[in-house]
């Protein structure tokens, strides 16, 4: 692993190679009739929704290679387009798997004023398709685009809108209509376009790689394509493994031969002073990158310079996508093979019957561990500001190369033991409607049953306070497992975990995770009191309690000396005993979605 990385920081590093391969409207004539907005305009503009969906029809039109589908409708009604590029002309999840080919999802405008990706995947399909320029590329691929996937915000479009952002002359929206941001809806999957992608798209055609392209925001330097991988103890092995060998050992060093400086997502563990070193966490399932491993997949995420020309943004886009059609056309088992593998390792986990041999992490740390990465930076000069009241940086153009630290190397920090599945109460709507958005296999019992499960009891945990996302987010800090006997109905769910889905449903329903259901708020009215007592009435309980349970009296004591806030409250302080006495909610703060001890028998699905 080190050797791999001080290689990509080498390749990081490298500025005069000649450029091997280029965008074809960066070095020639395109006719007049298939050159796009962005091309016409010199990258000054992008095309509107209508007139992109314009040119994807002529695309369609101009090959027989190419399908322009919807994969639903945005909020205000637009159509979703997923556009299918085939020399099988394999344009169905069926067909496509048929051919054995490796199938590539891309992803542009999550961020609508992020659209440097769907101005280069235009044209790439195009010169893979239409004009045929690098025809070979789809010799042994599948190409899915989805060209804006933030249609909405796409149409909100003005010169103010990303204030950090050199170009277009006109550009969308961060946020949805209603306020939500897409590039948090992965796992949570509320919009009806994250709905659309992930029920249709990658649940039914089931990518083996996912490209989510963007533009950065964040310090000056000269490096102008930065990377980030699905990796880390949350992602299965195999997966890694291709997202170290494939994309790092093969594709950055083919970016850096084309004239670019890639570098890992540069997040500085300072604000903007890279020589604080390089934080590259692990990405929780609500972005791309953190979902794409729970479905057994690698996930790329492309993020291009905020400061550079658009028009070097549109063709470094470009060049990753080709760089990556290239690695997939030459080694497509390599991608294959790493998704069966995962997807085997996932299936086979959910079956073992020695519970320490299914532990999953649900979120991991950076490690102190660094190592060295060749920064191409800018000489900056920091001057304290009568505005900000702080130092703010300015950026010269003089280079400015130096070695600085970077942290990658992952550690589990919440990992839990997978049960043999979840058995979900048929009235918690919700699971079922996450579920089937994801694609995750589930039966319901036609008989009722009861046995003996563990149910999550969170033992401590805090809402937010203010909203994100339009949710109050639940943090929860401690869970206990407690065994009941459950009983079960015809209608209720069970869902296995010897699926290649299995991640998704461990994510959803495990109160520890970090895109739990309980985190955006579905269980809420589990944590909510369902009855209290007078103070009248439990204050000569509680006495009783005290004088009963020496142990109680102790434990209320240390509160009040330990806890000022709850030593000033005295319905705090009447809660406490409440919450102890014969009279509490035995149901209170237990997630209603049970974890399986063992499979339900066959009979409860109603078989003989």
């Amino acid at each position: 692993m080190r050797g791999l990385l001080l290689l990509a920081a080498a390749l990081a590093g490298a500025v005069s190679l000649p450029e091997v391969a280029r965008a074809p409207s960066a070095t020639r004539e395109i006719p007049a009739y298939w050159r796009t907005r962005a091309e016409r305009s010199e990258y000054l503009q992008t095309p509107d929704y209508e007139e992109t969906m314009r040119y994807c029809r002529q695309l369609e039109a101009g090959s027989t290679w190419i399908r322009v589908t919807s994969f639903g409708v945005s909020g205000q009604g637009r159509d979703l387009p997923l556009v299918i590029v085939s020399k099988d002309r394999a344009f169905t999840p069926e067909a496509a798997r048929a051919t054995g080919k490796p199938i590539l999802l891309v992803q542009n405008g999550i961020h609508a004023g992020e659209i440097e990706g769907k101005d280069a995947s235009l044209a790439l399909m195009r010169d893979l398709a239409v004009l045929r320029d690098r025809a070979d590329l789809l010799d042994h691929a599948i190409l899915l685009v989805v060209p804006i996937l933030s249609v909405d915000a796409h149409q909100r479009s003005g010169p103010y809108n990303r204030i950090n952002q050199n170009g277009p002359e006109q550009m969308g929206w961060r946020f949805t209509p209603i306020g939500l941001n897409l590039n948090r809806d992965y796992l949570k999957a509320e919009t009806p376009e994250l709905r659309g992608l992930l029920g249709n798209v990658f649940a039914r055609w089931r990518p083996h790689l996912l490209v989510d392209t963007h533009t950065t925001d964040g310090a000056d330097y000269r490096h102008d394509l930065t990377y980030d991988v699905s990796r880390g103890p949350n992602c299965p092995a195999p997966v890694e493994r291709w997202t170290r060998e494939a994309f790092e050992g093969r594709v950055v060093p083919r970016l850096a031969a084309m004239g670019h400086l890639p570098a890992p997502y540069l997040t500085f563990r300072d604000g903007n002073h890279p020589e604080s070193g390089i934080q590259l966490g692990a990405q929780a399932p609500r972005f791309s990158t953190g979902y794409a491993p729970l479905q057994c997949r690698p996930g790329v995420l492309v993020e291009t310079h905020m400061l550079k020309p658009y028009r070097t943004r549109v063709l470094a886009t470009y060049d990753v996508l080709s760089a990556l059609l290239e690695e997939v056309n030459a080694h497509p088992t390599a991608l294959t093979g790493a998704v069966a593998e995962a997807e085997s390792l996932v299936v086979a986990r959910g079956r073992e019957a020695d519970p320490a041999r299914r532990e999953v992490a649900l979120s991991a740390g950076l490690s102190d561990v660094s190592v060295p990465f060749a920064f191409k930076g800018l000489v900056t000069r920091w001057e304290v500001s009568e505005i900000t009241g702080a130092p703010v940086p300015h950026y010269t153009d003089a280079p400015w190369d130096t070695l600085i630290p970077l942290y990658r190397d992952l550690e589990p920090a919440v990992v839990v033991r997978e049960p043999r599945g979840y058995l979900v109460p048929q009235e918690w709507t919700a699971c079922r409607e996450r579920l089937d958005i994801h694609g995750v296999r589930y039966r319901r019992l036609a008989r009722a049953w009861s046995d003996t499960v563990e149910v999550q009891r969170v033992t401590s945990w805090s809402g937010a306070s203010r909203p994100y996302e339009g949710h109050w987010p639940i943090s929860v800090r401690d869970v206990s497992l407690e065994r009941r006997v459950r009983s079960f109905r015809p209608g209720d769910l069970w869902v296995p975990l010897d699926q290649p889905a299995a991640l998704v449903a461990v994510h959803l329903f495990e109160a520890l995770a970090p895109d739990a259901m309980l985190y955006w708020n579905a269980f809420d009215t589990v944590l909510s009191p369902k009855e209290y007592a007078e103070d009248y009435v439990m204050e000569p309980l509680a006495r009783r309690m005290m004088q009963d349970d020496p142990a109680l009296a102790r434990a209320f004591a240390d509160r009040v000396a330990s806890d000022t806030s709850f030593a000033r409250d005295p319905g705090a302080r009447v809660d406490f005993f409440f919450r102890r006495s014969k009279w509490a909610d035995p149901e209170a703060n237990l997630l209603p979605v049970a974890r399986a001890l063992r499979p339900p028998p066959e009979s409860a699905f109603g078989a003989k």
